[in-house]
């Protein structure tokens, strides 16, 4: 019999195939990539070191104990040896597709790969399912049947990942969206440029990463303005916002700790945008219960009225970009410079 390793994309999709009894071996390797700094060029070891410090001040864990969950997902990939097939678990959404290109461009490095099958589950839908949500959200007996539509992860594949992720570490935004825009048949026929319909989820996925840098209009990332404008129309709580901004995307992907993330950080500009009251805290194991209502300048910004980096500033990371001033800026379907003149952006 095959010794199997199955790599899945978080906890909720390891109970229930856990539960589907499948064969194998399971793990999971869930980073939040779409949050915090995934700077190019460093060891594994200092990698690991960033991301565990910025995940610490973000879900009440500390340091030392994501550091050690870090090291235990790299750990168990690092057995690939010891199997026959190793399964990657994935779906559409960002959070996915960054995992994505992130095993594709760690497969690409290895040497000895041809030796093991490396095998994809990568969907966007699931046979009578209207609403599909994720593959945490399917029941045992529906995780057990998409064993048997896996497929052999491809050279063209590991090629699209790899030049994917080093455009989405590289210290400025442009070389992704220059990136998304060479998927030309001219540049693939010389080869300058991998064909994306290879990953046909991805393209989707990475322009959702570039709507989150701010905006011309009012210097709000996409996730920014959505969380104003549920609490605008109504939505008073930290549930039932989370909720509303779930209904606002296209594919769902942020989980409620990145949410609350964004949350404080409105409230806690140098001129807030939104008030947080009521609430016990961040909570390791649910959203926690706070009310929420929209400061004067949370409002001015949300009506194109005033903008919130030229008003309070910009510290934020977007993969291996990192946010520290005006100049970066979304604008319809694309990434632009607006230069260093924050008021005048």
């Amino acid at each position: 019999m095959s010794r199997l390793l199955h790599v899945l994309n978080g906890d909720c999709t390891r109970v229930g195939v856990e539960r589907s009894g499948l064969p194998g071996e399971l793990t999971v390797w869930a980073d939040v990539l779409h949050e915090g700094p995934t700077p190019a060029g460093l060891s594994r070891a200092a990698w690991r070191s960033v991301r565990a410090r910025h995940l610490a001040s973000l879900d009440g864990h500390s340091e030392q104990q994501i550091l050690e969950r870090l090291q235990r997902w790299d750990a168990a990939l690092d057995r690939y040896r010891e199997y026959d097939e190793v399964v990657f678990w994935l779906e559409h959404d960002l959070f996915d597709q960054l995992l994505l290109i992130r095993h594709l461009h760690w497969l690409s490095m290895l040497n000895d790969r041809t030796s093991i099958t490396f095998s994809l589950i990568c969907i966007d839908r699931f046979p009578g399912v209207e609403h599909f949500t994720g593959l945490g959200s399917l029941r045992p007996e529906q995780l057990a049947t998409l064993l048997d539509v896996r497929v052999r992860i491809s050279e063209d594949q590991m090629a699209v990942g790899r030049t994917a992720w080093d455009a989405f570490c590289a210290p400025e935004p442009l070389r992704l969206q220059q990136w998304l825009h060479a998927d030309t048949a001219a540049a693939r026929s010389v080869r300058l440029q991998p064909d994306l319909s290879e990953l046909p989820l991805l393209r989707g996925a990475l322009v959702r990463h570039l709507q989150d840098y701010p905006a011309f209009r009012d210097g709000l990332a996409r996730s920014e303005r959505q969380i104003l404008t549920a609490v605008d129309e109504g939505a008073l709580s930290s549930v039932s916002a989370f909720h509303a901004t779930q209904r606002m995307e296209e594919r769902i992907y942020m989980g409620d700790t990145t949410f609350w993330s964004i949350m404080r950080r409105l409230a806690a500009a140098r001129e807030p945008l939104l008030t947080i009251t009521s609430s016990d805290g961040p909570s390791r194991e649910m959203l926690p219960d706070a009310q929420l209502e929209l400061t004067r300048t949370g409002r001015e910004v949300l009506r194109g009225r005033a903008d919130h980096v030229a008003i309070n500033g910009i510290d934020r990371w977007m993969g291996g970009v990192h946010l520290i001033d005006g100049r970066w800026r979304w604008e319809g379907d694309g990434i632009a410079d607006c230069g260093l003149r924050i008021p005048d952006c």
